[in-house]
């Protein structure tokens, strides 16, 4: 994009071109102390002076084309704003896993206490004509390797129609001696989240503390039901009963089946007793193959991605193409912008290329690790200079960011893109799930000139030759060489309000529109117009531009100047300025006097 620079060497351009036209009114100052009264060949000569031009606004003067990057915001300062024409999206998931099926058996001796002639002391309690047991049956530990990385901690997992299924057989002894349970209780581990139980057709609901009760069993038959295994909570430990998960390891599993019962004494064969052997409960636990489809916890999946989107910078302005541009901004804005469903927050790094038209990398830089949230919008923006930025916008600071886009690229993209998971939050996910990060690249940036900036806008002022042709100084000789010894100068105060060095430099050109060699015209510039330091206040710099003409000749051709204006944030040996934001509409440069003088000896034709 052209900076404001650009409009004040265009405005100066202008001013003195206008005065080198000779158009307009008569020049009141013109300089006739050197004149020599020689007669020479050629019509009436006129010189103007303009004593009050009106100041030109960068917009007078930058056309900025179709560009669909550079643009002018309602306040009239010049802002960088290209967004990427096609979003990227880019998926994250935790695999989904699963743990094999296991069974385990276990036996359980039933004690009947005093009632058992010549019984070992009893653990057996006994109230009320009731004897109590309760003890661990199935013991269900097992340790499943699992290694992954997309996974450091857990807390929780869910499971997928996970079923525990139980199977009791009473020995024949039980049979005899035993004609009713009251009640019979089995305990699931505590770690375990226990749905709903199967059982002789009824769906039954567990009591506290993962209990399973049953009245009146009949030790005649064997007992079967399944328990429907929502989850396993692996976030603390519930007595002796847990699920532990280390990273790159896997699982632990320890637990156990629990039974307990109550008899009463009235059920109690007790003459078979002696003869029925041993009072024993048989026990099958299977615990079928556990998919797990969700969890709590902290999660690092990494995804990798070569080319995250871009933007492309077309029909780049004309003041902007040629090969000293050096558009060094002061605190240029990569933005990406991204909606996300992700339930935990990533860490992402990678790199931002800048390219040519042919897919050339032109210059690229790495950009520092940063994070976006979770679940919602985040924007990051990536920038030269540290800044405050409210709202959802993490600032990135890179502070060779502006090499990017100093010397004017086809596109720009982000690559070579590393993003993981954040696993310093702990959050609920779906395993298996893609979720979705979609992601838009682009640059936003108000227009101000950092310290190396360097803008090179070139014009030309054509059409005097009518004016000209028949311009001659006088000629003599000195040392056997011809001299003319004459030029023409304009002399312009000019107010600049753009802040910005303004160096002009210039040459003739002829009526085909080449240019005139400095061997038959030298235009010289002295002076670099002096840079506003606020871009608001004026800064007085005073101008001249000097023709000298190797040959009279030269007139005959002489159809204009050619400026080249440099716009710098900095000239050797003064202050640079920079961070302004350049203004369309209030920048102005503005020449208050502009006089054109004759110097030397003229020859001038009386007829």
């Amino acid at each position: 994009m052209k900076p404001k620079w650009m409009l004040t060497t265009v405005g100066i351009a202008s001013a003195v071109a206008v005065s080198l036209a000779f158009t307009g009114c008569r020049d009141t100052d013109y300089d006739l102390g050197n004149v020599d009264k020689t007669i020479g060949i050629g019509g009436n000569f006129e010189s103007p002076v303009n004593n009050s031009t009106v100041g030109i606004c960068l917009d007078d003067v930058l056309d900025l084309g179709e560009n669909n990057f550079l643009k002018v915001e309602e306040d009239g300062n010049y802002k960088i704003d290209v967004v990427d024409d096609d979003a990227f999206v880019a998926h994250m998931w935790v695999k989904e896993f699963s743990v094999p099926s296991k069974t385990y058996k276990g036996t359980y001796n039933i004690d009947l206490g005093d009632l058992i002639p010549n019984a070992s002391p009893r653990r057996a309690n006994r109230a009320d004509d009731v004897v109590s047991f309760d003890e661990s049956m199935v013991n269900m530990d097992f340790i499943y390797e699992y290694k992954t990385d997309q996974i450091s901690r857990l807390e929780y997992v869910g499971l997928d129609n996970a079923k525990l299924t139980i199977n009791m057989v009473f020995s024949d002894g039980v049979k005899k001696c035993l004609n009713n349970i009251q009640e019979v209780r089995f305990t699931f581990p505590q770690c375990v989240e226990c749905g709903k139980v199967a059982f002789m057709g009824d769906s039954l609901t567990l009591a506290a503390g993962n209990k399973l009760i049953l009245h009146d069993v009949n030790p005649a038959n064997d007992l079967a039901f399944v328990l429907h295994v929502k989850g396993i909570y692996l976030d603390h430990t519930y007595g002796d009963s847990y699920m532990t998960y280390t990273k790159g390891e896997g699982f632990k599993f320890h637990a156990s089946l629990g039974i307990g019962g109550d008899v009463k004494v009235s059920d109690v064969n007790v003459g078979e007793i002696r003869n029925a052997g041993r009072l024993e409960v048989q026990g099958t636990a299977t615990l079928s193959k556990m998919n797990v489809i969700s969890a709590r916890g902290g999660f690092t999946p990494t995804r990798n991605f070569g080319k995250v989107g871009g933007v492309s910078l077309r029909n780049v302005p004309s003041f902007l193409n040629d090969d000293e541009v050096d558009l060094d901004l002061y605190n240029p804005q990569l933005n990406i912008n991204i909606d996300s469903d992700v339930p935990f927050a990533t860490k992402m790094k990678g790199s931002i290329v800048a390219k040519d038209s042919k897919g050339n990398t032109i210059h690229r830089i790495d950009v520092p690790q940063f994070s976006y949230k979770a679940n919602g919008k985040s924007v990051i923006s990536v920038r030269r200079r540290a800044q405050k930025a409210g709202g959802d916008t993490t600032v990135v600071v890179v502070s060779s960011l502006s090499d990017i886009i100093r010397h004017i690229p086809d596109s720009i993209a982000l690559v070579d893109l590393v993003g993981v998971g954040d696993d310093s939050e702990t959050v609920n996910i779906e395993l298996g799930h893609n979720y979705a990060g979609r992601m838009v690249l682009s640059v936003a940036s108000g227009i101000a000139l950092a310290e190396n900036a360097a803008v090179v806008y070139k014009d030309e002022f054509k059409g005097w030759n009518e004016k000209v042709k028949d311009v001659s100084f006088v000629e003599t000789k000195a040392d056997g060489q011809k001299v003319i010894e004459g030029y023409l100068k304009a002399i312009a105060n000019v107010e600049n309000k753009i802040p910005a060095y303004l160096e002009l430099s210039a040459f003739g050109i002829d009526k085909n529109g080449n240019e005139i060699g400095s061997d038959r015209l030298e235009v010289t510039v002295d002076e670099v117009i002096a840079p506003s330091k606020d871009g608001v206040t004026a800064e007085p710099s005073v101008v001249t531009v000097k023709l000298q003409p190797k040959d009279n000749a030269v007139f005959q051709v002489l159809d204009g100047v050619g400026f080249r204006v440099k716009m710098m944030a900095k000239k050797s040996g003064k202050p640079a300025v920079t961070g302004v934001l350049l203004n369309a509409y209030k920048q102005t440069i503005k020449v208050t006097s502009l006089k054109l003088q004759k110097i030397g000896k003229i020859a001038i034709d009386l007829n």
